[in-house]
């Protein structure tokens, strides 16, 4: 039903479900982006070392991705409103366990529990979002959708840098305990919805198959060169190819495989999201240990500057995503990829200990303009590749692709950080080590950006799709 003529009801319920999807979003990402300017507050009291730091954002993104699939499919059976309710709820309680959390390994746990109830909540409102609007708004209502998630990672930096300085790193995570009521508030005023596969079964067979096979995939990645990792990297690759044999013979898999199958839009617009997050989502990682350590300034003085990338985003994203509706979402996709290419370039061929504050500002904000460019078109042109009724599985997809590439870019990260640096704590003397590192991973994610730009050029226009 087009939204000018709407009943005053369905009116309601569209605005309360962008609202709880917006303040989800917005509340969310704050600590899930904090960490990264709470990280070296973390290793010095907790006395972690380098690769152990990396487990910060890799363990809340492992069972994110661990439990995406799962998620998106029980979403569909048994409605998205009750696994939102039960997302935010986990995800409060995980935040509660890190600001209480007593050593590494307890804090560790507490980002895998918040991992599972943010892609709970991630991954349902936007697939409520979707279904609650007509195709013909849903670039405009995505692109707000999004911007909200640039938002909130533009906040964060900036409030994760006054927090940890003036008040010490576990209040990052009282402070998402707080933000996530909010959206609880929100959703329970959203009304039940009915789900588009009630009274299919569960998969729960491959729910396992999964769920380990992302685990062992992972772990192996961020720990290669250290005992057993090619022993996790190669079981975790048998039971996925054993998850994909079976999702293709099941009639009610947890990820449709026929998604792929059926539609060169979604499939390569799904590969192009993934490699994006690999070839960029470390950046923010690298550049907050690079302006406090090898440029020596505070957890708030490395947030202000931070803040640049995320800003550019949340201002140009509702714009991308408006033009998603009007022009083909693939060339636009694949402009943003070429600028995100561009501003890679320029961090592996120019960083070092005497980088500008300027120039590290301006090319933070060439970031943001890629990835405005390119993820409310891309995020448009895979939900508009699928009919209504696989909404969920496509939402699911997305979620998938996205943690997918995040994990795999810490993963990088990390292998790097072991190989270059070494283990034991980034002390002084192991700066300029530091700076190799982090310009090794900018030279990797170069090649990996050309990539992704010749997926998503390979989608096809958007009329050729059925």
């Amino acid at each position: 039903m087009p939204a000018d003529i709407a009943s005053p009801e369905v009116v309601r319920h569209r605005r309360l479900i962008i609202w709880t999807a917006i303040s989800a979003n917005f509340l969310g990402n704050i600590g899930l982006i904090g960490i990264n300017v709470a990280a070296p507050a973390i290793s010095k009291e907790m006395a972690m070392s380098a690769s152990e730091v990396g487990w910060l954002s890799l363990a809340t993104l492992m069972t994110m991705a661990m439990f995406s699939a799962p998620v998106a499919r029980l979403s569909d059976i048994v409605g998205r409103r009750p696994v939102t309710v039960y997302g935010l709820w986990i995800a409060l309680i995980g935040s509660a366990l890190g600001g209480l959390a007593w050593s590494p390994l307890a804090l560790l746990v507490s980002r895998a529990v918040t991992g599972v109830g943010l892609v709970a909540f991630f991954t349902t409102v936007t697939t409520m979002v979707a279904d609650a609007y007509p195709p013909q708004e849903r670039g405009k209502v995505l692109g707000l959708v999004i911007s909200s998630v640039y938002i909130g990672l533009s906040v964060g930096p900036i409030m994760a840098g006054f927090l940890v300085e003036y008040l010490g790193w576990p209040s990052l995570f009282w402070f998402t305990v707080i933000g996530l009521i909010p959206p609880l508030i929100l959703i329970y005023l959203v009304k039940p919805d009915i789900p588009p596969t009630k009274g299919e079964k569960m998969d729960y067979k491959g729910t396992v198959l999964w769920a380990v096979a992302v685990a062992l995939i992972f772990s192996g990645l961020a720990s290669l060169g250290l005992n057993l990792s090619i022993v996790a990297l190669s079981g975790g690759m048998i039971l996925l190819a054993a998850f994909i044999v079976k999702s293709i013979h099941n009639p009610s898999p947890i990820l449709d495989m026929s998604l792929f199958r059926d539609s060169r839009r979604f499939s390569f617009s799904s590969l192009a999201a993934y490699i994006s997050y690999l070839s960029s989502f470390s950046v923010s990682f690298l550049l907050s240990l690079y302006l406090q350590y090898s440029k020596g300034l505070k957890p708030s003085e490395a947030g202000l500057i931070l803040v640049s990338q995320p800003i550019i985003q949340a201002a140009l994203t509702p714009l991308a995503g408006r033009l998603s509706d009007r022009f083909d979402a693939g060339r636009l996709a694949s402009l943003g990829l070429a600028v995100i290419l561009a501003a890679t370039l320029v961090y592996a061929n120019n960083l070092s200990a005497e980088t500008g504050t300027l120039e590290l500002i301006l090319n933070m904000g060439l970031f943001g303009a890629g990835f405005a460019l390119f993820s409310a078109p891309n995020t448009n042109a895979i939900m508009g590749a699928v009919p209504p009724r696989r909404l969920g599985q496509a939402s699911g997809v997305i979620t998938v692709t996205r943690l997918w590439g995040q994990i795999s870019s810490i993963a990088l990260t990390t292998m790097v950080f072991s190989l270059v640096i070494g283990p034991g704590d980034i002390t002084p003397d192991l700066y300029p080590r530091f700076i190799t590192a982090a310009k090794t991973c900018f030279w990797l994610f170069a090649p990996l950006a050309l990539l992704g730009i010749i997926a998503s050029s390979a989608r096809g226009r958007q009329q050729t799709d059925k």
